[in-house]
C-alpha cells in the first residue's frame, strides 16, 4: 500500500515538473511550442473584429472578397478572450490581451491555406505599445505599469511567436520622494526603429491627476539594437503638443526616404484632461538625424479650420492617411466613446512635404477608438468607417483621396486588416 502511494506521488511531482516546465518555455521562448493549427482559411484578408452586444467579443476572420456582401464571425473565425490589440509583423499577426488578460499569441499562414496559432507568451502588465524591426522579424513590445517607472520593453520572434528577450528601460521620471503618488512618469506613443535609431515619443503624466503635461513635443533616442537602460537624449519641441494618444502605436512614422513625421493632438476629447495651448501638428525629423527640424512644421489646426489630429498611419510616398477631430466639445475620452458627439471624425489625406490637407471624398463623419497600423497596399487603404447607425469597410485611393463603400461589417467594428499570405 506504501509503494503505490509513493509511485503515485512521484508520478504527480514528474507531472508538475514537466508542466512547469512547458509554461516556462512558453513565456520565455526557450521551447518549442506545437503551432495549434485553427481552421480559419489565411487567404484574402485577415481581419480583427469585434461584435456587439452583452458580451462583445474579438474575433479574427477572414474574407477573399471584402467590398461587397457582409462581414461577420458567425459560425466562423477565431474566437479570443477579452478585449485584445493587435499588431502586425511581416506576414505574422500579434494579439495580446488587455486588463486581467495577460497572454498574447501570433497567428501565421502555415503554408496550406490556414491560420495557425504559433507560440505563446504572458506579461506582468498589458502590452500596450508595438512596433517591430525593419526587417520585420521581431515584435517590439512594451509594458506600462502606470505606478512604477521602469518600463519593459519584449523583444518577440515573428518565427515562432515567442519571446526572445526583455529589457527594462526607463524613458522619463520626476520622482516625488515626499509624495510618490505625484511623481511624473512616462507613457509611450510609439516604438520606432530606424538604423541604429530607437525613437519612442511620450507623454509626461503625473501619476496623482493623470494629467498629461500639455504643451510640449518629446522624443527619447536609444541605439539600436544595443537599447540601453536610458535615453541617450531625449529631444524637445514647444511649438506643438505632446506626440500622438492614447491606444494609437504611430505616433511616429517613417518615410520611405527616412524621414520621420510626428502627429500632436492635445483635445480634452482625445483623454488629455488640459487642452493643449498649442495648435494640433506635425513635426519631422529629417533621415539621418536625432533632432526635430526647426524649418518644418505643420499647423493642422490652421489647414483644417480647428481640426485637432487623432490618428496619422503613413500612406506611400509623401502622404499620410489620417483621422481628424472636427470639433473638441465633449467630454475628456469623449472620442473613445459612441456618445453622439464622438461621431466628429473626418477621414484625410495628408501631404507630408506640400502640408496639405485632403477630405477623403464620400467618407461620412465617423467613430473610431482603437486600430492597428492601417493596412495600405497598391496605392489603395482599408479601414472601418463606423457612424452611429452602421459600420462598412472602406477602400481609400490614395492618390485621389476618393473612396468606395465596401462590405458591411457585422460587429462593432474592424480593429485591423491584415495579410497573412
Amino acid at each position: 500500500m506504501k509503494q503505490i502511494k509513493i509511485t503515485t506521488l512521484l508520478a504527480i511531482v514528474i507531472l508538475l515538473a514537466i508542466t512547469a516546465c512547458s509554461s516556462d518555455d512558453e513565456t520565455t521562448g526557450g521551447g518549442v511550442v506545437e503551432p495549434d493549427v485553427t481552421g480559419q482559411s489565411s487567404k484574402g484578408f485577415v481581419m480583427a473584429l469585434r461584435t456587439t452586444g452583452d458580451n462583445e467579443t474579438d474575433y479574427i476572420v477572414s474574407k477573399e472578397d471584402i467590398m461587397s456582401g457582409e462581414i461577420s464571425a458567425e459560425g466562423t473565425g477565431i474566437e479570443l478572450t477579452s478585449w485584445r490589440f493587435f499588431y502586425p509583423v511581416g506576414k505574422t499577426l500579434f494579439s495580446t490581451g488587455y486588463s486581467e488578460d495577460n497572454q498574447g499569441a501570433a497567428y501565421a499562414d502555415n503554408g496550406q491555406g490556414s491560420i495557425e496559432k504559433k507560440g505563446g507568451f504572458i506579461f506582468d502588465n498589458a502590452l500596450e505599445m508595438f512596433g517591430a524591426t525593419n526587417d520585420k522579424t521581431t515584435l517590439l513590445a512594451m509594458e506600462i505599469n502606470r505606478e512604477d517607472p521602469t518600463r519593459r520593453l519584449h523583444f518577440m520572434d515573428a518565427q515562432n511567436g515567442l519571446v526572445t528577450e526583455i529589457k527594462n528601460i526607463s524613458i522619463y521620471q520626476e520622482i516625488d520622494n515626499q509624495d510618490p503618488v505625484n511623481s511624473i512618469l512616462s507613457w509611450p506613443t510609439a516604438l520606432e526603429v530606424r538604423g541604429d535609431n530607437f525613437f519612442i515619443p511620450f507623454h509626461k503624466v503625473n501619476t496623482n491627476t493623470e494629467s498629461v503635461e500639455p504643451d510640449e513635443a518629446l522624443v527619447a533616442i536609444y541605439p539600436f539594437p544595443a537599447v540601453g537602460s536610458a535615453p541617450e537624449k531625449i529631444i524637445t519641441d514647444n511649438r506643438t503638443g505632446p506626440i500622438g494618444v492614447n491606444g494609437a502605436t504611430t505616433g511616429l512614422i517613417e518615410t520611405a526616404n527616412g524621414d520621420l513625421y510626428s502627429f500632436s493632438c492635445g483635445a480634452v476629447m482625445a483623454g488629455f484632461k488640459e487642452a493643449s495651448t498649442k495648435p494640433s501638428g506635425i513635426l519631422k525629423i529629417k533621415s539621418n538625424e536625432t533632432e526635430f527640424d526647426s524649418d518644418y512644421f505643420f499647423n493642422i489646426e490652421e489647414a483644417t479650420n480647428g481640426g485637432k489630429l487623432f490618428s496619422l498611419d503613413y500612406a506611400g510616398g509623401t502622404k499620410a492617411i489620417a483621422r481628424i477631430l472636427t470639433s473638441d466639445t465633449g467630454e475628456i475620452w469623449g472620442a473613445f466613446t459612441r456618445k453622439p458627439e464622438a461621431f466628429n471624425q473626418k477621414l484625410v489625406i495628408i501631404d507630408l512635404e506640400a502640408k496639405t490637407v485632403t477630405d477623403v471624398a464620400n467618407v461620412p463623419l465617423h467613430a473610431k477608438r482603437y486600430t492597428s497600423p492601417i493596412l495600405v497596399e497598391a496605392g489603395k487603404a482599408y479601414v472601418s468607417i463606423e457612424t452611429a447607425t452602421d459600420a462598412h469597410v472602406y477602400q481609400v485611393d490614395i492618390e485621389t483621396a476618393t473612396s468606395t463603400k465596401g462590405a458591411k461589417i457585422i460587429g462593432k467594428t474592424i480593429k485591423g486588416f491584415f495579410r497573412l499570405q
